[in-house]
């Protein structure tokens, strides 16, 4: 009998691959459904990973308040005992909700991937020399025809 890992195990069952990321979100952050799915290999399946989290029994462990719609948006309707009770889970980890939302941009997580992204993509760029440049302001000042081009 063959050593399987928790992610090849989870490649077969969709429910324990959205709990395992589920589980991995740390605490005072969140994530959305959208994402979870994503982490999961289930792409475009959120509503499968809301499916899932609200099957969870009473009093579990897996910490379901730590997803939120698209947006930060907390997916319970206002006013609600569920949505409430994520707020209040959420406030007793340090993530406070305003008008209904997270702000994701300050406690969102998007995993391993996700801040490997956003360190390539989203970083600030170097500094920008200045340099004289050559205003063109008519079509023929633009230099011969069989001169390369510059994109941008």
């Amino acid at each position: 009998m063959s050593s399987r890992t928790d992610d090849e195990a989870a490649a077969d069952d969709p429910r324990r691959a959205i709990l395992l990321v589920v589980e991995s979100i740390p605490r005072g952050r969140v994530s959305t459904y959208g994402l979870v799915a994503d982490r999961a290999g289930l792409p475009r399946r959120a509503r499968l990973v809301g499916r899932v989290l609200s099957q969870l029994p009473a009093g579990t462990t897996v910490p379901w308040h730590r997803v939120v719609g698209a947006g930060g948006r907390i997916a319970f309707p206002a006013g609600s005992r569920a949505n409430r009770e994520q707020r209040a889970r959420l406030a007793r980890e340090g993530v406070p909700t305003l008008r209904g939302r997270v702000d994701m941009d300050r406690n969102g997580w998007h995993g391993p991937a996700g801040d490997l992204d956003r360190l390539l993509w989203l970083a600030e760029p170097p500094p920008v020399t200045r340099r004289a440049a050559r205003r063109v302001t008519r079509p023929y000042d633009r230099g011969p025809a069989d001169a390369k081009r510059r994109s941008g």
